[in-house]
């Protein structure tokens, strides 16, 4: 009879083993070719919901503007009829809450990583753009929304209150007051943002915010944020 001796190993030293050919939290974020990586997506995809069926079936769609046979995502809104089951809405504000969540992924992605602090605010300020363009749609489409920096906190505690429009509008300019100060005047890559893209939006955020007020039908904007929204048109 052989024995044969037995070698006892910690299941976690088998499984904490980092993956050496595919992409991981650990083996990721680690030069401007992965920040690159991690916001190029930021730019198409996540917005899809929101740029197809919705964004025309409540502009020319509202407007009676666009002649679309036995379609149902037109005419909800073309005969004022939508609910807040309507399949565009529903698709439109899934859509910009995952633009939010992808952006808050890469924030911290990048956020935690070791490369020089110049490189990564650019790349922040992409993310951060994108989450506040996201942020404005719902303010200014919604009003009310839930505003998040971090998914996981989402994960542990799902069911949470909205923020009042106000707060969100301030959240968004907050980000794209970051984005100004950060993003380069060119664009390193075609099609990436710049500082102007930046002054742009933060000057239609300004003027969409200088009407919000407890009253909405006071008929006055607030001129703070017309003069703002002036002095970003002017960079």
């Amino acid at each position: 009879m052989i024995a044969l001796p037995f070698v006892w190993t910690s299941c976690s030293d088998l499984l904490d083993v980092e993956p050496e050919d595919q992409i991981t939290k650990e083996n990721f974020y680690q030069s401007e070719a992965d920040f690159q990586v991690a916001t190029g997506p930021l730019y198409n995809k996540v917005w899809f919901d929101f740029n197809d069926k919705f964004y025309y079936g409540l502009g020319d769609g509202r407007s009676d503007n666009l002649y679309a046979p036995y379609s149902d995502y037109v005419y909800p809104f073309t005969d004022l009829s939508e609910t807040g089951l309507t399949g565009p809405l529903v698709s439109a504000w899934g859509s910009l809450y995952n633009v939010v969540q992808q952006s808050n992924n890469v924030i911290i992605g990048i956020s935690d990583s070791n490369v020089n602090s110049t490189i990564k605010n650019k790349y922040i300020a992409e993310a951060r753009f994108m989450r506040g363009t996201a942020y404005w749609y719902l303010a200014s489409l919604w009003g009310d929304a839930i505003i998040s920096t971090d998914p996981r906190e989402l994960v542990k505690n799902p069911v949470v209150n909205k923020n009042p429009m106000k707060d969100v509008y301030e959240f968004a300019i907050r980000d794209l007051e970051f984005v100004a100060k950060y993003l380069p005047e060119t664009a390193g890559q075609a099609g990436r943002l710049t500082k102007y893209s930046a002054y742009g939006m933060l000057s239609r955020v300004y003027l969409s915010f200088s009407g919000v007020s407890d009253n909405p039908n006071s008929g006055t904007r607030k001129q703070e944020y017309l003069d703002l929204a002036k002095k970003r048109q002017k960079k």
